[in-house]
This record gives structure tokens, C-alpha cells and sequence, in this order.
């Protein structure tokens, strides 16, 4: 803006100097020119006086001679031959008849005219007058022309527009400074706070206007990106951006995870290559594909973990860099429950085949007339003990079905734990009894929220297992129902043959027998604890195993409390 008024400043105090030069020429070649033709006819008029006296022509021509200085006299004879010049040989000049002031003059008796010389850039004034005699005396008078003069004064205009031009800098440079300071220190925050030019208040409201506008996008955008952080933060899938050489744009705390970043190390990431972090060849492969623009899927096993992963291809607006989203989804437990499924599904399958076979074979010889008539209830009797092992693996699968879909077959209630041990106790004192195993319960009332059967089954699996699974003789199972801060808890101890400890984190699962030939002379079905598992967890609780080999177990189980 400064460059802007000094340069419109001095070219306006240019052309008005110009223009004031040229008429100031204008003007003062034209009073010359008045000045000349005036004084030319002074020194006419001084003749005429004369030549009133009387006077000869000769006598007139040398007492006007000097009438003024650089006044030339012609005098011209009736026939057009000059009879006198001041300013050169009469005879060396030519015939005048024709001038165009002589001719006026012989016919108006006074006669003006003017003649410019090309060469000499000189304008000449001639005035005539005629005489009774018929001589014509001229007078001549030269002056400069315009372009004479203007050139003549050229450099006077020159030092005057240099001193304007300068004159108009440094008056510019204050004017501008004036007039762009206020301007350089607007607050453009608050435009309308200012104090400044009338004639900028609609700019500056337009500014406010424009702030308000812009202030209202930038905080829907803020939040907008604020919005997305959190929801990438939260996200349980790892998201990452990939730029076309395979650097890292963003990534997201589940990413970083993926990568084996520690938290809160996410942002040394940006701006490094993948390669860095992992340099698993199907992952090279696939964000090699999806920058060339196919999607891509592979699955990594990464710190013990299995992810999906999904990668897709990002083209920028000129289609010539291409970028690469990738989403890691944590499939591990998904896997897990495949495994499982597919075990289960072996296992159910294991289960049923060995009773099922039994029962067949010992139908087939019944069938056949191969049993003595001695033998036949012997052989009813393994028939119903394995067609009981059916119907008893059969009742724990449904329980297990139940207990995996949560389903609420009896609304929820109020249930003292210790109750439903004393039940549980009774239900299995004829077999304690018969295994000579010493079965008690003690404890307080302890009352929780849930299932009074499914509490049955948890607590009858846990006795049942104890007994089971306890000494020849001597052994003991103890069931302890008590409070203990916002929790209630169940104990069931034993003192029998225990569990080693590499089988302590399995025992748990569906159909895991520690040790199989013995779980099959007892009658069980492998998932006594994995009902027991999924029973706490359907209300809640969470469960602690302690063991040894050869000393015995303790399970406890931990339930919420009721409130007050």
C-alpha cells in the first residue's frame, strides 16, 4: 500500500507539473508573440507620425531605423523592388510583389502576417503599411517559436520536476506512513474495537463478520477432528495411515499396541517407515498391494496375538500418490474360541462314541444269542451305566449351552449361599459315605443375587470333584460359606490328590481330564468345572484355585454382595 501512494503520488505531482510547464509556456511564448506584434506596430505607428511631417521615404527609414531594437525595415517600390533593407542588399533581393503582406497592404493600406521557419525554428511578424506614393514600408520582427521556446526552457521544467519528483518522495513517504500506520496496527481480532478511518468501517465489518464466520468453522472442524481422535483412541482395532512410501501418517493407540509401541511413544512413529516396527513379509506384501491399488487381507501372529488385517488403497485428488489405510483386528479370542469349538466338537464327538460303541456292542451279542442267560443282566447293567453316562454328558451340555448364552431360565433372586451348600451336602453324603470321605459345611448366612439352581450345580460340581477325586481313606471336604468386606465367598477344600501345576490353568476347560483312565472309572464327564467356570461367571464372581499334589485343593469363589 505505501509503494502504492508514493508512486500514484509522484505521478500525479508529474503530470501536474507537466502540465502546469507546458501552459506556463503556453502562456508566456503567447504574450511574447503579443509583446512582438505590438511593439512592431509601435514602430509603425512611429513611421506614420513622420511620414505626416512630410517626410521622404529615406528620410523616415533613417530616423525609424532605431525604433526598436531588432526591428527590420523593408522598403518595397509600387512595381515589388526593394528599395531599402536594413538587414541586407537591396539588390541581392527578390521582387516582394507577391508577399502576402505587401499584396494585403496595397489593398487594405495596413497589412499584418506571420511566417514560421522550419529551419530556424523562428516566427516572423511583418507589419506593412503603404504610402501615397505607392511605396510599401514592412516591418519585420522575429521571435522564437513554441517548440523554441519549450526546448529553450527544458531544462529549467527538468530541475522543476526534479524537485518535485523528489519533494513529492519524501512528502509521499510521511503521507504514506501516516496513512499506513494506523492501518498496520489494526487488531484484526476485534476489527470493530478500532479507531480508525471512517471510510474502512464496512471493510472492518466484514472482516468481524468474516471472524465470526471463520471462528464458527474452525471450532466445528476442532471438534469435528476431536470427535475422530476419540473414537480412533477408543477403537479396539489398530488404525494406521500410510503414506505412498509406506510411512507412517497415524496410528492409533490399538495400533501401537499391534506394533509393540509403548504408550504414550506413538508420535516418535510419524513420519517413520512400517519397516521399522515390523518386518513381516505377508505384511510387506500386502501394503505393496494396496499401493498399487487392491485391497489386501492377511493374518499375523504378533506377541503371542493374531490380528486381521485389512488394507485398502487411498488415491489423492491427482491420483498419482497413493496412500494405504490399514486396520489390525485383534482375533485372538476369536481363534481361540475356533480352537476350542473345533476341540469341543471332537471331544462331544469322543465322549459319545465310547459309551454309544459299548452300548452297541454288548446290543450286538445280545443280539446275536452270544451271551449265557447268566450274563444277560450283566450286560443290561453296562448298557444302562453307559446309556446314564450319556444322559449325564448330555444334561452338562445343555447346562454349559445355558450358562454360554446367558440365558435367564429362572429369574434372578435372593439366595443364601451356606442353604445351598447344607443342600448340596446332603445330596452327596451317601456317596462321601461310601468313599469314606469326611463331608461338612460351615460357615454364616451369605446372601447374593442369582440362580438358586445353577448355584446347586456349582456348588455340587466343587463337592463332587472333592469327593471324587480325594485319598482311599482319611479324606476330608469342607464347604465354608462367609462375608468378607462387599464380597461373599465360597471355599470348598479338600485334602485329596491335587492338581500339578502344569494342569492348573486347563482344568477349567470342557472336557480336560488331568488324568483320563481314573476321570472314567469315577463316572465323570470332563465338565464339571467348566460348568462351575461358566456358573460364577454368570453371576458374577470370580474364582481362585489352589493347589498341590498330593495335598489337596481349594477353590474359592467370590460373589458381589447384596446392597445393604
Amino acid at each position: 500500500m505505501k509503494q502504492t501512494i508514493l508512486r500514484n503520488l509522484a505521478l500525479i505531482s508529474l503530470i501536474a507539473v507537466l502540465i502546469s510547464s507546458v501552459a506556463s509556456v503556453v502562456a508566456v511564448h503567447g504574450l511574447h508573440l503579443d509583446y512582438t506584434a505590438n511593439e512592431l506596430r509601435s514602430d509603425a505607428h512611429l513611421i506614420l507620425d513622420l511620414l505626416e511631417e512630410a517626410l521622404s521615404a529615406e528620410e523616415l527609414v533613417e530616423m525609424g531605423a532605431g525604433a526598436s531594437a531588432g526591428t527590420r525595415i523593408t522598403v518595397v517600390a509600387p512595381d515589388g523592388t526593394v528599395l531599402y533593407d536594413n538587414r541586407a542588399d537591396p539588390a541581392a533581393m527578390e521582387n516582394h510583389s507577391q508577399r502576402e503582406e505587401i499584396r494585403a497592404a496595397r489593398e487594405h493600406g495596413r497589412a499584418e502576417s506571420r511566417r514560421l521557419s522550419g529551419t530556424l525554428g523562428l516566427r516572423t511578424f511583418y507589419y506593412a503599411v503603404l504610402l501615397p506614393d505607392g511605396i510599401v514600408i514592412r516591418f519585420a520582427k522575429e521571435t522564437h517559436s513554441f517548440l523554441s521556446t519549450l526546448y529553450r526552457m527544458l531544462t529549467l521544467i527538468l530541475l522543476l520536476v526534479a524537485g518535485v519528483l523528489v519533494t513529492a518522495v519524501i512528502l509521499g513517504e510521511k503521507m504514506a506512513a501516516s496513512i499506513t500506520t494506523p492501518i498496520n496496527h489494526l487488531n484484526l481480532d476485534s476489527p470493530l474495537d478500532n479507531e480508525i478511518y471512517p471510510e474502512l468501517s464496512p471493510l472492518l465489518a466484514r472482516i468481524h463478520s468474516q471472524n465470526l464466520r471463520i471462528a464458527g468453522q474452525v471450532q466445528a472442524l476442532e471438534e469435528q477432528q476431536q470427535r475422530l481422535k476419540t473414537i480412533a483412541a477408543n477403537m479396539t482395532e489398530g488404525l494406521m495411515l500410510l503414506d505412498h512410501a509406506a510411512q507412517v501418517i497415524y496410528l492409533n493407540p490399538s495400533a501401537a499396541h499391534f506394533l509393540g509401541i509403548r504408550v504414550g511413544e506413538t508420535e516418535r512413529c510419524l513420519g517413520q517407515s512400517l519397516w521399522t516396527f515390523n518386518r513381516d513379509l505377508k505384511l510387506r506384501q500386502g501394503v505393496e498391494q494396496a499401493l498399487n491399488g487392491q485391497h489386501a487381507e492377511t493374518v499375523l501372529e504378533v506377541g503371542g496375538g493374531r490380528y486381521q488385517v485389512l488394507l485398502s488403497p487411498v488415491s489423492a485428488e491427482d491420483r498419482q500418490k497413493r496412500g494405504v489405510v490399514m486396520i489390525a483386528v485383534d482375533i485372538t479370542d476369536k481363534y481361540e474360541a475356533e480352537q476350542l469349538r473345533r476341540e469341543f466338537t471332537g471331544n462331544v464327538s469322543h465322549e459319545l462314541k465310547t459309551p454309544l460303541t459299548a452300548i452297541s456292542s454288548y446290543a450286538e451279542l445280545l443280539k446275536e444269542g452270544m451271551v449265557q442267560a447268566e450274563d444277560v443282566t450283566g450286560f443290561g447293567a453296562r448298557i444302562y451305566e453307559e446309556a446314564g453316562r450319556m444322559i449325564a454328558l448330555v444334561e452338562d451340555l445343555l447346562k454349559l449351552s445355558q450358562l454360554d448364552e446367558r440365558v435367564e431360565v429362572r429369574p434372578k433372586a435372593e439366595v443364601d449361599l451356606l442353604s445351598v451348600a447344607q443342600k448340596v451336602v446332603e445330596r452327596l453324603r451317601p456317596l462321601a459315605d461310601e468313599k469314606r470321605v469326611q463331608l461338612r459345611v460351615e460357615g454364616e448366612p451369605a446372601m447374593v443375587w442369582g440362580d438358586e439352581a445353577i448355584l446347586f450345580e456349582l456348588v455340587y460340581n466343587l463337592c463332587d470333584n472333592g469327593i471324587k477325586y480325594n485319598r482311599p481313606s482319611g479324606g476330608r471336604v469342607a464347604v465354608s460359606c462367609f462375608s468378607q468386606g462387599d464380597k461373599v465367598v465360597l471355599e470348598v477344600a479338600d485334602n485329596g490328590i491335587g492338581i500339578p501345576q502344569a494342569h492348573q490353568g486347563r482344568v477349567f476347560e470342557r472336557f480336560y481330564r488331568i488324568d483320563k483312565s481314573h476321570s472314567r472309572k469315577t463316572g465323570g464327564t470332563g465338565l464339571g468345572l467348566s460348568i462351575v467356570k461358566h456358573a460364577a461367571a454368570y453371576h458374577g464372581a470370580s474364582i481362585d484355585l489352589h493347589s498341590a499334589e498330593d495335598a489337596g485343593t481349594t477353590i474359592t469363589i467370590r460373589f458381589p454382595a447384596l446392597d445393604g
